[in-house]
């Protein structure tokens, strides 16, 4: 009796640990270490400069949470890694930037729009991000969103906004330069395989 409980334990976790890997396999995108490394530093700096954007001018905003950072076409390497924002009103309304509104799809941000990571000649991390004239600033040593690419204006992020305002999914949030102080920030460098629902 001893012999088959040992069995039937030893069944069950080989098919929990296959479980585990299917699951891992199909949902965790495969990059080395040092590329995964890359993508969650410059995509915490980006999601730190659109969360910062945000906060400071709109009213009415609650909380702004950000999406894993999604790799949708692994294998060419740095192709297409995106996030997306969700923002959360004062009224419990949630809305999504990035997703069709009004049969309008806005672009995600993203690798080569507003961000661009590498390695140089010598391995190191190469991370640029837009400023609020367009221009690519070299971030690559910050652990924080420095001052030169702090956006006081940032026309994809607003375009988005006004839509899912005009749509009724967010009430009350308002393009203000008092901002929603105390909204809080969700920042989330996880690498997620395939592309957002």
């Amino acid at each position: 009796m001893r012999r088959k409980w040992v069995k039937v334990i030893s069944i069950f976790l080989l098919i929990l640990s296959g479980s585990y890997f299917v699951f891992h396999k199909l949902t965790k995108p495969d990059l080395g270490h040092k590329t995964t490394k890359l993508y969650q530093h410059g995509f915490r700096l980006l999601e730190e400069q659109n969360g910062t954007y945000i906060k400071a001018h709109y009213t009415g905003i609650d909380k702004i949470e950000f999406s894993p950072i999604y790799v949708t076409e692994e294998g060419s390497t740095f192709s297409n890694v995106y996030i997306r924002p969700t923002i959360y009103d004062k009224h419990g309304n949630e809305a999504t930037l990035g997703t069709e509104v009004k049969n309008v799809i806005s672009s995600d941000i993203g690798i080569v729009s507003h961000i661009i990571v590498d390695f140089d000649g010598d391995g190191n991390e190469v991370i640029e991000l837009k400023d609020s004239n367009g221009t690519f600033i070299d971030v690559s040593n910050e652990q924080h969103l420095p001052n030169e690419v702090k956006l006081t204006r940032q026309p994809f992020v607003d375009g988005n906004i006004e839509l899912l305002v005009e749509d009724g999914q967010l009430i009350g949030v308002v393009k203000d330069d008092k901002g929603s102080p105390d909204a809080e920030i969700v920042y989330n460098t996880e690498l997620h395989k395939g592309g957002a629902e």
